[in-house]
């Protein structure tokens, strides 16, 4: 399945990058090559109608084209797949794109105006298009971005060392699907060329998060175990035990770490025992509710996986490397959300 996207993924961005390029350079040839005229909108004879629709789409495309690039990488899932070059050219490309337009939206080429009334059509079809794309797209930046305070955030050591990726993560429902248990992030390893799995895809070794090791994040006294469940296969999810093989740790203040989807026979600690912030934990499996290897962590309100009054917490890790979108940054009691890389 994620080999799929990669590929379709991939190569489309690879292609939209191509064909806006395209668009920049014909538009570049023929205002200043072929000098073929452009009237400012404020001169009369563009008219009244011609001069709202440049504003609105100049407008709506300074909203539309954060939004549509937050959307694509941010927001889908599947973006985590997308090669790092693609995913970087289209950025830039596109954005350029954007940038032209926006500037080209205050002038009027001459040959529009003598036009026909099919295009002039085909021109507020686009106006109308671009604004319901920025209605649409960038209002998921505002709603998605916020989290809650460092002071309502308990605050943990990262539990894993190397570079990973966030993938539900973030306080609102548009970057995290957990919707019964707000907060909670699932994290996936990377490997040395960027991607979650090598070779073919067909068992759990094929993924860099199987086997990695889980740190504690905290101190605390260990409060539930869960050792015994099977974790070494692809396409058959536990329902019945959605959590798999799992720890809970209690940090104090009637606050609980849980973790899950862990490898069977691989947990070091037991019920009861006292662990200190960097201890050995366990090792990452596809235990329970799971479709690949991966760790999911979340902090609750209770020392045992039973969901009956159960209550998230939202949390922030004391100090990592993160990257969002193309740039990486030092980040101090940081939150993460859908598809940012993250490193110790």
């Amino acid at each position: 399945m994620f080999k799929q996207f990669e590929i379709i993924l991939t190569t489309l961005f690879s292609v939209l990058s191509i064909v806006f390029l395209i668009f920049i350079i014909v538009r570049i040839r023929n205002i200043y090559f072929l000098k073929r005229g452009r009237v400012p909108i404020w001169n009369k004879k563009v008219g009244v109608l011609n001069r709202i629709g440049k504003i609105a789409m100049a407008i709506s495309l300074l909203f539309m084209a954060p939004g549509l690039i937050y959307f694509f990488f941010m927001v889908m899932p599947p973006a985590a797949v997308i090669a790092v070059y693609a995913k970087t050219s289209f950025c830039i490309i596109f954005s350029a794109w954007a940038a032209l337009e926006i500037f080209l939206c205050y002038s009027i080429s001459e040959k529009f105006l003598a036009s026909s009334k099919f295009r002039r059509f085909a021109f507020f079809f686009t106006v109308i298009v671009c604004i319901a794309g920025a209605a649409y797209f960038f209002p998921l930046i505002p709603e998605s971005l916020p989290f809650p305070a460092e002071s309502d955030c308990v605050m943990l050591d990262l539990p894993v060392r190397g570079t990973w990726l966030a993938g539900h993560a973030g306080a609102s429902a548009i970057t995290n699907g957990h919707l019964k248990n707000r907060y909670a992030i699932d994290i996936l390893k990377l490997g040395p060329d960027g991607r979650l799995f090598k070779s073919s895809e067909e068992a759990v070794t094929d993924f860099y998060s199987y086997n990695e090791s889980v740190y504690a994040p905290a101190d605390g006294h260990v409060t539930q175990v869960v050792d015994s469940l099977q974790s070494d296969s692809l396409g058959n999810t536990d329902e019945v035990h959605p959590g798999g093989n799992i720890i809970i740790i209690d940090i104090g203040n009637g606050k609980y770490v849980y973790f899950c989807h862990l490898k069977k026979g691989s947990i070091a600690v037991k019920e009861g025992q006292f662990v200190t912030g960097g201890t050995l934990l366990a090792h990452v499996g596809n235990s329970g509710n799971s479709t690949h290897p991966h760790l999911h962590i979340q902090i609750q309100n209770k020392p045992t996986s039973d969901t009956t009054g159960r209550k998230t917490y939202p949390f922030r890790f004391k100090k990592m490397q993160r990257k969002r979108l193309i740039f990486w940054e030092e980040v101090s009691n940081g939150a993460l959300l859908r598809n940012d890389k993250f490193s110790d």
